[in-house]
């Protein structure tokens, strides 16, 4: 898309992906897309980046925005108990909370590094409108429940959203977990995937009681049974898959399906299990990574999440398989291939969708070529980010102002008890 260029010059380092790496070179920007990477390059404005690393944005594959308002509460609870008290504190819930608590998520990931989230709440309209207001990429689309099918209402409830969402929202299905919605609410969310060519996000294999309980009333694990009801396929996004078989893997590899894995918030709620990441990425999944919601993480911050992801794993198979090359591309472009974006590369072609950090960091140093990528996931933070840009646009540079504003919205929210 042809449009306002921008140019970032004399970036110390560029990590176009996992495996390759520019030193001293321009990235040329044109509208949404990047045009050119190499040396001598110009037009339109330009950022000075010669003590900046720059990568592939980071892809948050599933969180719950709005719930950055319930960070630090119920952290004692296991999931069941944590589920209801949430229940009960969203009941204060009104569309103009969700649209500032969500503000207040999309500007921390944002600060992080952060360019894209799918998202799966209330009120999902105010989190559009957030995210059109604050420039992020962003995927959500409203929960199909049993209520939303027994008033007819489901695919209303998604074309709506279509109609109306901002040029940098895609409207996706989200079906809350097996065990919460029907048969026909699950049946109904896949056939409106599939006929409006739609992404459908849900809750799979989480906890073992999740999994015992689908097994004994349908005779099946919970993959086979989505993939029964039509549910599974290349535009499915399973979210957790702790508690799961080797045959059901085989399904999900068979469809094309994309694995969300949320390791910090597995752990923190105690859901127990083991996602078997070593066997999903050597069948060639499309395994992404996420924070889940505040409220259970408690960091939207996933740079923490790539080293949590790393370490979980090397501890629990007593090797190295996964390391700093498969969780980057787990959370960068396994979230956008999920989608169907080409983004998570800094490649002519792709969106231009980046963050920059800052190469003088204390986290960052020494900075050597051969070390770049293992200090981005096992030594930074979110807080080493300098920009975010986000379709050729800066939507987040630090400055006192950013703080300000993030700080306003907090206080808001801050008068609100739960």
């Amino acid at each position: 898309m042809a449009g306002r260029q921008l140019t970032l010059k004399n970036c110390k380092y560029v990590l176009v992906d996992k495996a390759n790496m520019l030193e001293n070179v321009d990235v040329l920007i044109e509208g949404d897309t990047i045009v050119e990477v190499g040396k001598g390059l110009g037009g339109g404005d330009e950022l000075d980046c010669r003590n900046c690393v720059v990568m592939p944005g980071l892809a948050n594959a599933h969180t719950h925005a709005a719930m950055w308002i319930f960070r630090g509460l119920f952290d004692r609870e296991e999931l069941p108990q944590w589920l209801s008290a949430v229940e009960r504190a969203e009941e204060k819930l009104t569309p103009e909370i969700v649209e500032l608590a969500s503000k207040a998520a999309i500007m921390e990931m944002l600060s992080s590094g952060t360019t894209l989230f799918v998202d799966m709440y209330l009120y999902p309209e105010a989190t559009a409108k957030a995210s059109s207001e604050l420039g992020i990429r962003a995927a959500m689309g409203p929960v199909i429940n049993d209520k939303v099918v027994e008033e007819g209402r489901a695919e209303k409830l998604v074309t709506d959203l279509l109609g109306a969402a901002p040029p940098n929202v895609t409207t996706i299905i989200n079906v809350h977990t097996t065990y919460t919605a029907s048969e026909e609410a699950l049946k109904t969310a896949a056939k409106l995937s599939q006929k409006m060519g739609l992404n459908l996000q849900l809750h799979v294999s989480e906890t073992r009681q999740e999994v015992y309980k689908i097994k004994k009333e349908k005779g099946v694990f919970p993959v086979e049974y989505i993939n029964k009801l039509g549910a599974l396929t290349n535009r499915t996004l399973l979210v957790h898959m702790g508690w799961v078989t080797s045959w059901e893997l085989s399904l999900v590899k068979k469809a094309g399906a994309t694995v969300v894995h949320c390791p910090a918030s597995n752990m923190k709620l105690a859901t127990g299990g083991f996602l078997p990441l070593v066997e999903m990425l050597n069948s060639g999944m499309n395994v992404a990574l996420g924070t889940d919601g505040a409220a259970s993480n408690n960091s939207l911050d996933m740079f923490r999440e790539m080293k949590t992801a790393v370490l979980l794993h090397r501890n629990s198979y007593w090797r190295t398989d996964i390391g700093a090359p498969e969780v980057f591309e787990m959370a960068t472009l396994g979230g956008y291939r999920a989608l169907g974006l080409k983004g998570g590369r800094v490649a002519k072609g792709y969106l231009a969708d980046l963050a920059l950090l800052d190469a003088a960091s204390p986290r960052l140093r020494p900075l050597r070529r051969s070390n770049v990528l293992s200090n981005l996931v096992y030594s930074a933070c979110g807080c080493d980010v300098y920009a975010t840009i986000v379709g050729g646009h800066i939507a987040y540079i630090r400055n006192e102002e950013f703080k300000e504003k993030i700080s306003e919205i907090a206080e808001q929210l801050e008068q609100i008890d739960f």
